[in-house]
């Protein structure tokens, strides 16, 4: 098979496993021995062991596909879906994600991306978005604030100034029926003192 046959197909899926693409080439026996010698020349991306993303694809790739495709199950949370919200205005270097398997921090020429072992009941509240033919998964606002607290509550303070100094978005309106039923599952005294300090520091400032 020439490589630009493979191409023409694999466009619809530029991001793409070794399984997928053995599913999709399945008459074609050598695929993943033709893939390796495809990806020494520069025409595919090899993303981790496994994963490849076709080169002319990259730059019209959605780079937030990778975060849940590079380990699963996966969704983005916390700093990259508080920012991708404008919750925080700050632009985080990593990938940050929540997983139900052990914490992991993983590096490529893509970027950065982490993601942080959650227990499997508080596995939950993420939607999935499409790119093309690619699908990510990422955090309602509800829960990446939720996460992020979680994660972070044993360095956060109840108090007024920590908000303004992390530049909470002072208008941005959380749905308080989904925060209340996060605060229920999440059962953690602390996440919801600095929850409910976040939410009035948000109804004072407006």
């Amino acid at each position: 098979m020439r490589f630009f046959e493979f191409e023409k197909r694999m466009l619809k899926f530029p991001v793409f496993s070794s399984i997928e693409a053995k599913n999709i080439f399945f008459a074609e026996p050598n695929i993943l021995v033709q893939i390796a010698f495809w990806t020494k020349k520069g025409y595919i991306k090899r993303i981790r062991k496994g994963l490849y993303l076709l080169a002319n694809a990259q730059n019209d790739t959605n780079l937030l596909v990778l975060a849940s495709k590079i380990y699963t199950p996966a969704y983005l949370s916390l700093e990259f879906a508080l920012n991708y919200y404008g919750i925080i205005p700050d632009i985080p270097g990593t990938y940050t994600s929540v997983t139900s398997r052990k914490t992991l921090t993983y590096k490529n020429e893509f970027g950065n991306f982490t993601y942080q072992k959650v227990k499997s009941n508080l596995f939950f509240g993420y939607v999935m978005q499409k790119d093309r033919n690619i699908a990510f998964c990422i955090a309602t606002p509800e829960k990446a604030i939720m996460d992020y607290l979680y994660f972070n509550k044993n360095k956060l303070v109840v108090e007024e100034k920590f908000w303004q100094e992390l530049r909470i978005d002072e208008e941005f309106k959380f749905n308080l029926k989904k925060i209340g039923e996060y605060k229920k599952i999440f059962n953690d005294k602390k996440v919801t003192r600095l929850m409910d300090s976040l939410l009035l520091y948000q109804k004072n400032a407006r």
